[in-house]
């Protein structure tokens, strides 16, 4: 996906020092290139969320152009503040699992803590290059930054499974968010108790990709984009009581125009403080020539009352204690 024009603009004269380094200001700057505590470029991208210790960790494709091109590798970086992150390695470098043949996929990882067997497990989508195979990957590791450990692959349910979404309840369930092309839906899928396999938990039916769901204020609200390829388009949501549902009818998140500010939703992050909870929506900003230079836009969405608005990017702040977030000037 190309980037916004007047981010681009801003970015393309302003030299890539200390100044433009989200860890110089302590502030996310939607779209910029995002450096890690060492200087290097995140790469994370179709990634997930998962808090361990008081910690965050960001799991996400890498898409480095050093990287050895029959491999496929998942970066893991840990933070304390969500503006902070340092590398923690590369949790997963595999090669082909299955005989896939060249350009196989592997794509948007995540990963869950397992408090009954303390696991830490990774699911991500594994296809080749046509996209027809449309399975899950399972990986295991006995540490969170790994290395993970390739278990199997499947099709959750029996149905295909191309962008998959995580979601961690309040109670401790964990799900896997799933699209399925032929069925013209998407799944919202509970991890069985070893989080090797999945249960039917809701089918939502509505042709959308890029899932992503989160609980706030006794809702719940979902999230996914329409499927154009790496082409931008309006993401939309819907609302719940319950995630069985019933679900309302979606609506754009932003001005339709806007095609979600050139970004496709991957999650939907809360950050509960003492004195608020943030909600955070996570999207990638696709460059499918130049997948390394792919940006990251998470913005503070706007929320209550069963509605969601996703504001125009801009420099914002996040006090992770207090929940509060503030929009830069």
């Amino acid at each position: 996906m190309k980037k916004l024009a007047f981010w681009v603009a801003g970015l393309l004269v302003l030299p890539m020092t200390a100044a433009t380094l989200h860890a110089a200001t302590g502030t996310i700057k939607p779209g910029a290139p995002w450096f890690d505590t060492s200087g290097r470029r995140i790469q994370a991208h179709g990634g997930g969320m998962t808090v361990w210790k008081h910690t965050y960790y960001w799991f996400g494709e890498d898409r480095s152009q050093t990287n050895d091109p029959a491999k496929r590798y998942v970066a893991c970086y840990s933070s304390k503040d969500l503006v902070h992150w340092k590398f923690r390695g590369q949790a997963l470098a595999l090669a082909d699992p299955e005989n896939l043949g060249p350009h196989w996929v592997l794509e948007r990882p995540k990963v869950y803590v397992n408090p009954r067997t303390h696991k830490f497990v990774m699911y991500a989508h594994l296809d080749n290059a046509h996209y027809r195979l449309a399975r899950v990957m399972v990986a295991v590791s006995d540490h969170i930054n790994g290395p993970y450990k390739y278990v199997k692959s499947f099709r959750p349910l029996n149905e295909e499974s191309r962008d998959i979404g995580q979601f961690v309840d309040d109670d401790g369930a964990a799900y896997l968010i799933f699209e399925s092309r032929p069925t013209r839906g998407f799944f919202i899928a509970k991890l069985t108790d070893d989080y090797m396999n999945v249960e039917k938990t809701a089918f939502i039916h509505a042709p959308l990709e890029g899932g992503a769901l989160v609980h706030y204020d006794g809702l719940y609200y979902v999230v996914g984009s329409h499927m154009t390829g790496w082409r931008p388009n309006p993401d939309v949501y819907a609302t719940a009581p319950a995630i069985t549902g019933p679900w309302t009818e979606f609506r754009n998140i932003a001005p339709p125009e806007a095609n979600t500010y050139n970004a496709q939703s991957t999650m939907l992050f809360a950050v509960k403080g003492s004195k608020k909870t943030a909600v955070i929506f996570m999207g990638d900003i696709w460059e499918p020539r130049t997948l390394w230079d792919s940006r990251y836009l998470w913005m503070p969405l706007e929320m209550g009352n069963g509605t969601m608005h996703l504001p125009p990017p801009q420099p914002w702040t996040i006090n992770v204690k207090t929940g509060e977030t503030a929009l830069k000037q």
